[in-house]
């Protein structure tokens, strides 16, 4: 009974901690948030947040993975091929994670952007690497991993390209940019 009691007490108190980072992050620029207005506003205490999390950092990583993962990853579960739906749903969910983001976090996305591109580029790479091994289970390992590496920069950033110089919704966005992509690569 103590040992639950425990849990679910950790359970609240790295719900507050991420609760009052992310609330700083929708008021103040990122790097100008410090331990001490996290903890402050979740009502910890430093050693509190450093049994949670290593820095600001890593707590930045895990509240994007979190979100990633609640948001984006979910719509992709359905999806079990690898294919051009697949990709679609994948950049789709990126813009949509973007936009989230940079509406909640106005003051703080720009100085987030380098650890988000990090972590998402990495996360994608897992998704593809898992659905391009399901796919071509007889091809080499380090062949679809490289694959999976460039998919995951190359909708990365054609996510971030959308954002910065697009007009068009992301779907249209897509379909252009796959058609132009299949042209490129069949010449």
């Amino acid at each position: 009974m103590i040992e639950q009691n425990t849990d679910l007490r950790m359970i609240r108190t790295r719900k507050f901690i991420i609760d009052s980072f992310i609330q700083l992050l929708e008021k103040k620029d990122f790097n100008s948030i410090t331990i001490k207005d996290i903890t402050s506003g979740a009502m910890v205490n430093r050693a509190t947040f450093y049994h949670h999390f290593v820095d600001k950092f890593d707590l930045l990583e895990k509240v994007i993975k979190k979100e990633l993962t609640s948001n984006v990853l979910k719509e992709l579960t359905n999806i079990e091929d690898f294919n051009d739906q697949m990709l679609k749903s994948v950049f789709i969910s990126i813009t949509k994670f973007h936009m989230s983001l940079s509406e909640r976090c106005q003051r703080s996305f720009d100085d987030m952007s380098v650890n988000i591109e990090s972590i998402l580029k990495k996360e994608l790479e897992g998704i593809f690497f898992q659905s391009l091994q399901k796919k071509y289970q007889d091809e080499d390992n380090e062949e679809l991993r490289i694959t999976a590496t460039l998919l995951s920069w190359m909708i990365y950033s054609a996510a971030v390209d959308w954002r910065l110089h697009s007009e068009k919704s992301p779907e249209d966005y897509f379909e252009y940019a796959i058609v132009s992509f299949k042209k490129l690569v069949k010449n």
